[in-house]
């Protein structure tokens, strides 16, 4: 069944903030709404009747469904057999019947019990066509895979014995861990052009060792269908010079100190960049850093005839045992990323400090 409207701005809500879901939607509609709540009201108000609005929001939601954020391998291509191999993929892959997924998309599935019917770790292609973005033209595949997201929360009063509501009432807080059926859109570009092959998996607030998990999936769905796409390229060795490049601002470094401890220090709330944190700084200056081991670096971009700036950044996290062996670090994340030329520019960003 097609998904209700408020389960649509529902999405791209929780996908992009507030203001860019609002400019782009005040391209087909008027809305001064200054919170959430009003701004539903109107697109809510509006949607019925206006296909421009419905056309606006299926634009969105399949541009939200490659975005916020991703966690991101990379592969050169250069065999001919394996770029016939992903030429012949991109043009003759069927495309998933399951009805539930064909109806909602490009929003996921709104109906509980038809999401919880599917089948997980199962990889349903729902789109094949082609996309451009930084200059190039990408062949690309969109799939779902639905997947059980462990989530934690605070344990509801009701759950509570008399004991446990009084030490709630005292200042206590118990947490439980329940699994939510959850569905993610991976997607798959290919540019022969570039010889370059992405793998972009939904991240939908999971740890990184559960996307991790998604890029086994995703590579094994390529094997499966005869592609042989080589190893991952290694962006280890682009953590030093992208902590280094003066451009954008470092929101989370970890490196290991000269007497071999790992040390990993992330962003304090009044502090923009942790160039100019006094306490990393100092043993930056005083040669007590050996080496870096983990980068997360920030980009703004400003929108133009607004004061408001569009975030970008990348997540290259590493492990300190990977300055002293051969193990790669062959996926980085993109975060925060609200338009596909946004998405380009940080992958290229990784590129660019390879050696």
């Amino acid at each position: 069944m097609p998904t209700s409207y408020e389960h649509q701005i529902n999405k791209l809500l929780d996908r992009f903030n507030f203001h860019f879901t609002k400019s782009q939607v005040k391209q087909v509609i008027d809305t001064v709404a200054r919170s959430k709540d009003d701004f539903k009201r109107d697109v809510l108000n509006a949607v019925g009747t206006s296909t421009d609005l419905q056309n606006k929001l299926n634009e969105l939601g399949l541009l939200a469904l490659q975005l916020d954020t991703r966690q991101v391998e990379l592969f050169n291509v250069t065999e001919q057999a394996d770029k016939i191999a992903l030429n012949s993929l991109f043009a003759t892959l069927p495309l998933t019947t399951e009805q539930s997924i064909i109806d909602a998309f490009p929003f996921p599935v709104e109906n509980v019990s038809l999401l919880n019917s599917l089948q997980t770790s199962r990889v349903y292609p729902v789109l094949r066509d082609s996309v451009s973005f930084g200059g190039e033209t990408y062949k690309r595949i969109v799939a779902s895979v639905i997947t059980d997201r462990e989530i934690e929360e605070p344990v509801p009063a009701s759950h509570l014995s008399a004991s446990g509501i009084q030490l709630q009432n005292a200042d206590t807080t118990f947490m439980m861990k329940r699994r939510v059926r959850t569905q993610l859109f991976h997607v798959i570009y290919w540019s022969e052009n570039q010889s370059r092959l992405i793998l972009s998996v939904d991240r939908a607030s999971m740890s990184r060792t559960a996307c991790q998990t998604q890029l086994f999936i995703m590579r094994q769905f390529l094997m499966a269908n005869n592609v042989d796409h080589g190893d991952p390229i290694n962006v280890f060795h682009a953590i030093g010079p992208m902590y280094d490049a003066a451009d954008g601002y470092i929101t989370k470094v970890g490196h290991v100190t000269t007497d071999s401890n790992p040390v990993r220090i992330p962003l304090k709330g009044s502090q923009k960049c942790l160039k100019q944190d006094s306490y990393h700084n100092t043993g930056e200056t005083a040669g007590y850093v050996h080496a870096k081991f983990a980068v997360t670096k920030k980009w703004e971009f400003p929108v133009a005839n607004t004061t408001r700036k569009i975030d970008i950044e990348v997540g290259l996290m590493g492990h300190p045992k990977m300055l002293d062996t051969s193990q790669p670090l062959t996926d980085f994340s993109v975060n925060k990323s609200s338009r596909l030329d946004d998405f380009n520019f940080a992958i290229e960003k990784v590129l660019l400090h390879l050696p």
